[in-house]
C-alpha cells in the first residue's frame, strides 16, 4: 500500500494484503492537532523514502520512546516509530494511505494511562516491522 505526506516529500510503502486495519485515533493533544489514525500490521514491513531530508522533522512527547515522523513542509504527520532491541516498529497515519477499499471510522484509544513496559510489549506485538528510512 502506497502513501505520502501531502507534499510527497515523505513516501510510504507498507507491504500488506491487509486492507481491512481499523485506525486507532490517540486521543492526546498532538495526535488530535495532526488528526492522526493509525494502522498498522505485526510483521509487516513498511519503507519510507524521504526525499528532502531538511523537511522531515521528527518530534518525541510524554515517554519519549516514539518518534513522531512529520514533513515540515506541508505539516502531515505521516507515521511513528519506536525502536526497541534494535528493531524499528512503526504504525502509520491512515490518512496518509491509498487504500483502496476505504478505512473503517477510527476508534479513539487513549494510551496515557498505560506504563511503559506494557506500552513497548504492544508495540512489539502489534506494529508494523521493520521499517526502514531511506533518503532518496
Amino acid at each position: 500500500m502506497y502513501g505520502c505526506c501531502e507534499c510527497k516529500n515523505i513516501e510510504i510503502h507498507w507491504r500488506t494484503v491487509d486492507y481491512s486495519s481499523v485506525p486507532r485515533a490517540c486521543q492526546c493533544d498532538y495526535c488530535r492537532a495532526k488528526s492522526a489514525a493509525y494502522v498498522s500490521k505485526s510483521a509487516s514491513a513498511v519503507e519510507v523514502v524521504i526525499h528532502n531530508p531538511n523537511l522531515h522533522r521528527i518530534v518525541t512527547h510524554g515517554t519519549g520512546t516514539a518518534q513522531f515522523h512529520e514533513c515540515s513542509y506541508c505539516g502531515t504527520l505521516v507515521f511513528v516509530t519506536c525502536e526497541i532491541e534494535g528493531i524499528t516498529y512503526g504504525v502509520i497515519n491512515a490518512r496518509c494511505l491509498d487504500n483502496k477499499f476505504g478505512f473503517a471510522e477510527p476508534v479513539a484509544m487513549d494510551f496515557s494511562d498505560q506504563p511503559l513496559a506494557e506500552r513497548l510489549v504492544r508495540r512489539q506485538q502489534n506494529w508494523c516491522y521493520p521499517v526502514t528510512i531511506r533518503i532518496q
